[in-house]
């Protein structure tokens, strides 16, 4: 380049500075000078950043748009695919951002992504111009969750962010809450905590001021919040680590335990290559080809009881002796209410119950 006014490494870094600008939107030089000046980078005259520009003409995809008159100012454009071959991401990096993108799509909060999805949407478009082995990974492998997960609710966005405000601030609050769809509001005064997501579903932990009680709310469900000052927060001891280690946000029923059961071959291919844990062990059975002993350590949750429920057809458990009781229960509610004309609600749970 002709005309350095600065020395190379200011010059270096005022054309990036400037290419980005452009990259967002076209600007006139007195714009760039702006621009230049926020970043708080060395001061220049107009006149060297429009020498600068003309220098750099005809690079990186930078040019001037026809003048609207004699005397209208430069305009200056960067064509964006142009510019963005200099920024273009290794194909497996690319495959690695698209595949990134999925898992996030199913745990959420994709909120959060935001100021990313021009490079997830760059490395997807990249991809499928391609014909490398990471566009065909990209096109012929399909990534999914492990099992069903509720999709995430449309929410208003600016109350959702309020929502993670409170609780990053931890402040006390008046809440609408709604415990079903049209169901009158019940006013609440608590203590924003903390936030959870169960898979795309957004939660408020809050500290219910006439309680004391800590309790989960769905963002869904949350119509109107307001900071109040006329009540002192209570945090108290609350500490988000201890609180998802007591189980409350995993549904847990109890301590893991060693489960027994006798399974059939479907349950056995599903867990040889994914056990149900790390001290998981399948020997055969005499006398039932089709059949193996399972047994393994396992967390009592939510989610192991459905995963046991959904295979009960193919599957027998055997200890620990108070589990397998409840399981048996459970499968003669789920029977009677398939046989019986009315839906009969357990007036006490079930699983977790002392």
């Amino acid at each position: 380049m002709e005309g350095h006014t600065t020395a190379n490494a200011s010059l270096t870094i005022r054309c990036i500075y400037m290419l980005l600008a452009l990259y967002e939107k076209n600007r006139t030089t007195a714009e760039l000078l702006d621009y230049l000046e926020r970043k708080e980078l060395a001061n220049v005259s107009k006149r060297t950043i429009q020498r600068n520009l003309e220098d750099l003409e005809g690079y990186f995809g930078l040019s001037r748009l026809p003048k609207n008159g004699a005397n209208a100012p430069d305009v200056w454009q960067l064509e964006q695919q142009e510019f963005e071959r200099l920024l273009e991401l290794e194909d497996p990096v690319a495959l690695a951002l698209v595949i990134a993108e999925q898992q996030l799509a199913e745990l959420g909060p994709m909120d959060v992504f935001k100021p990313v999805e021009g490079l997830f949407k760059r490395a997807k478009e990249q991809l499928a111009a391609r014909n490398s082995l990471a566009s065909l990974w990209y096109r012929r492998v399909k990534v999914s969750a492990a099992s069903h997960r509720l999709t995430g609710p449309q929410l208003d966005s600016e109350k959702s962010q309020r929502l993670l405000e409170v609780a990053l601030k931890q402040v006390a609050v008046r809440l609408h809450y709604h415990p079903h769809q049209d169901d009158p509001a019940q006013v609440i005064r608590a203590t924003a905590l903390a936030v959870f997501y169960r898979g795309a579903v957004a939660y408020l932990v809050l500290r219910d001021h006439a309680s004391d009680r800590v309790r989960q709310l769905p963002f869904s469900r949350i119509s109107e919040v307001r900071e109040i000052v006329t009540d002192d927060p209570r945090v108290g001891d609350f500490d988000l680590e201890e609180y998802a280690a007591s189980g409350a946000l995993a549904y847990k029923f109890g301590e893991p335990f060693r489960l027994e059961a006798i399974i059939f071959n479907s349950v056995r291919r599903e867990i040889e290559d994914a056990p149900l844990g790390d001290d998981q062990e399948i020997s055969p059975i005499e006398g039932q080809p089709n059949c193996r002993r399972l047994r393994v350590t396992v967390p009592y949750t939510l989610n192991l009881v459905q995963w046991l429920l959904a295979r009960a057809a193919y599957l027998k458990i055997l200890a620990p002796t108070d589990f397998r009781d409840k399981f048996k229960e459970e499968l003669v509610r789920a029977l009677a209410n398939i046989e019986n004309d009315q839906l009969n609600v357990p007036q006490r749970r079930n699983f977790g119950a002392d």
